[in-house]
C-alpha cells in the first residue's frame, strides 16, 4: 500500500496542469467577450452620435 513518490506526484501535476489550463481559457473566453461587447457598444455609441444633437447655452456673469 505505500506509494513511490513518482505514483504520487503524477496526479498532482496533472491537477495543477489542468487548472492551469482551466485558468487560461477562462481568461482568454472572457477577454474575447469583453471585446465584442465593447466593439458593440463602441458602434451603438456612434450610431446614437449620429442623432443627437447638442445645444450649448452660456450666461454672461455680471462683472463684479
Amino acid at each position: 500500500m505505500t506509494k513511490t513518490f513518482a505514483t504520487q506526484a503524477a496526479p498532482i501535476a496533472l491537477a495543477a496542469l489542468l487548472t492551469t489550463g482551466m485558468l487560461f481559457a477562462t481568461n482568454a473566453l472572457a477577454g474575447y467577450q469583453y471585446r465584442v461587447a465593447a466593439t458593440a457598444q463602441g458602434q451603438a455609441q456612434v450610431v446614437a452620435m449620429d442623432v443627437q444633437q447638442v445645444v450649448i447655452v452660456g450666461h454672461r456673469v455680471a462683472p463684479v
